[in-house]
């Protein structure tokens, strides 16, 4: 589906399955008078229709459709924060810890009120959502502890844990209960949505909007997290300091689902990843949409739950469960490995001047040195190539230059300073080795990333809309400088392997860094299209006064085209120069 469709669906369609499900909510029931019958008595003055319109049915859509909407979002973000397609509130302990939380404060309260004399009665109504918020906050915060963020499996583990952990605690909670009290718990532990009035549901709903606000205002940061960490931060995203907002706000949406109905399991699992296989994965369209069409799904599936075993109720949470655990099941074989990130330092000086320095550098991974005694100095204008075998260095050298990689001896400068103020400042770009790139987005937002993820711009909510002038120059001349001035309308998924690694290359050209990191971006490319690449960085580097770092396996054309070459093997440089110098022409000879 193209963008624009996609987003027309997002919001239209999105707003019609909200009132349609809305409309299921309220027509179904245990009722003997339908819909219309219902309504005709209630303007008749009719008032027990009123009461089963305005006083019950009214305000449990109103909550089902708040908690399919927090769920969903929440899970939304989830997801983008982790690059984790299973992370869900009821997965990875937020539901539980925020059920836990909810569980204990009231009586926790209520017993140390009367102990103290105090009246604690007002405060009950906030008491429950504020404790959830904190419950969810914490145990989510503890299972991306324990998991180290390494793994999609290894959240989920630590989610589990969690989840069980809190689950036996909350138990035998409720066995210090009376046998009423305990099943008015037990119904809501399950999935049941309890609002008394219109009225209560102001808190949740500010929330939902709140959530959907800041995700709105920074769609193209969140855009950028989906192409992975190292990416993100190569455009210049502080990914680690948005993802923990993400999270943030996904305990907040969290909280308002579990105060108003308990624990409904898999809604932020099922809902954004049918929207992502329908809508494709641009966040303009997957965000929005999984708070309408989830709100809408739980409205209709409430009003399903007290029609199907009626006059009784089936708790809400069951049917949820039946439809996210086979989904489940599936997503698991394609779980998304994700790796923590440093902080990106802000509002540093500008570089005076585009210059790499590092002396002494040394990295160590566990018992083995990947970088040993690396000491360079190169500044603009040049092309420099990295060469090397696989393993010997090439790659973690380019990760310490940006500074998102952790040294052991030696230093790195860029411009004078450190690289997370130039990698943050978009002084420097970045671009790792590339991945799979979803499909969903075309060429042209692809690229604009490396505007607007860097400048914290708002990205376009109109698909069609024409970007700010400066921004739409670099986006086409950087389409035009890798041969695809052609291909900007068109979805990533049809691309060659070649043209999307190309397409990546110009998304970081795009951001007009001084200083350029390339890792690999003749992967994928044919001689021609890498000799292309290698003369146009060079005359880039020339032209407009820049410094471009490239590590490459293309040797004859670092050798023809470079500026200047290190050779690595075993994390050491063996050898660096002009390509023309001795020393140079010789592990060039020997690696070819």
């Amino acid at each position: 589906m193209n963008p624009r469709s996609a987003l027309r669906w997002a919001w239209l369609g999105g707003l019609g399955a909200s009132v349609g499900g809305a409309a299921v909510g309220i027509a179904l029931g245990p009722a003997p008078q339908g819909l219309v019958g219902l309504v005709q008595g209630a303007l008749a003055g009719d008032l027990t229709a009123q009461v089963i319109l305005l006083d019950v049915r009214a305000p449990r859509t109103v909550g089902a459709w708040l908690v399919g909407a927090a769920l969903a979002l929440a899970g939304a973000l989830l997801q983008t924060a982790t690059h984790n397609p299973i992370a869900d509130p009821y997965l990875v302990g937020t539901s539980a810890g925020a059920t836990l939380a909810a569980v204990l404060a009231v009586p926790a309260v209520s017993a140390l009120g009367a102990t103290l004399g105090w009246q604690v009665g007002s405060w009950l109504p906030w008491l429950q959502p504020l404790a959830a918020f904190g419950g969810a906050l914490l145990a989510v915060t503890l299972a991306f502890r324990l998991a180290r963020r390494s793994s999609a499996e290894r959240i989920l583990v630590a989610g589990l844990v969690i989840t069980a952990f809190a689950g036996a605690a909350t138990s035998f909670v409720l066995t210090q209960l009376d046998d009423t009290r305990l099943r008015a718990a037990t119904h809501w532990l399950m999935g049941g949505v309890t609002l008394p009035d219109l009225g209560a549901a102001l808190p949740g709903l500010a929330v939902v909007a709140g959530a959907l606000l800041w995700s709105l205002a920074n769609l193209a940061q969140l855009q950028a997290l989906t192409l992975g960490d190292d990416r993100a931060a190569g455009l210049g995203v502080d990914a680690a300091r948005l993802g923990r907002r993400a999270v943030w706000w996904a305990s907040a949406l969290s909280a308002v689902a579990v105060s108003i109905a308990g624990i409904v399991g898999f809604v932020g699992l099922l809902v954004p990843n049918a929207l992502k296989l329908w809508l494709g994965r641009d966040q303009r369209a997957t965000l929005p949409a999984s708070a309408l069409f989830g709100g809408g799904l739980l409205a209709a599936l409430d009003g399903l739950s007290r029609q199907i075993a009626a006059p009784g109720e089936v708790p809400l949470g069951v049917l949820t469960a039946l439809c996210g655990a086979p989904l489940l099941v599936v997503l698991l074989r394609d779980a998304v490995a994700a790796s923590p990130l440093p902080r990106l330092a802000r509002g540093g000086p500008a570089l005076v001047a585009p210059t790499v320095a590092i002396q002494g550098l040394g990295v160590q991974f566990g018992d083995r040195w990947a970088l040993r005694e690396v000491s360079i100095q190169v500044a603009a204008p040049a092309l420099v190539a990295v060469v090397g075998a696989n393993g010997s260095g090439k790659s973690t050298l380019l990760r310490a230059i940006a500074g998102v990689q952790p040294v052991d001896t030696g230093a790195v400068l860029v411009g004078g300073g450190p690289p997370l103020v130039a990698l943050g400042g978009g002084e420097l770009g970045w671009l790792p080795q590339a991945s799979a790139v979803e499909p969903g987005v075309t060429v042209a937002d692809l690229v604009a990333l490396g505007r607007h993820a860097r400048i914290g711009g708002q990205w376009l909510w109109l698909v069609g809309a024409r970007l700010p002038e400066d921004d739409e120059t670099c986006v086409a001349r950087a389409l035009g400088q890798v041969d695809l001035a052609e291909r900007g309308p068109c979805d990533v998924g049809s691309l060659s392997g070649g043209e999307r690694q190309r397409a990546l290359v110009a998304m970081v050209l795009a951001l007009q860094p001084k200083v350029l990191l390339l890792d690999e971006p003749t992967a994928a490319l044919d001689a021609g299209q890498t000799a292309r690449l290698f003369e146009t960085l060079r005359a880039l580097a020339h032209a407009e006064q820049r410094l471009v770092v490239v590590a490459t396996h293309a040797l004859a054309a670092a050798a023809a085209r470079a500026d200047w070459v290190v050779a690595m093997d075993d994390g050491r440089v063996v050898a660096q120069g002009r390509p023309q110098d001795p020393g140079v022409t010789a592990a060039l000879e020997t690696a070819l």
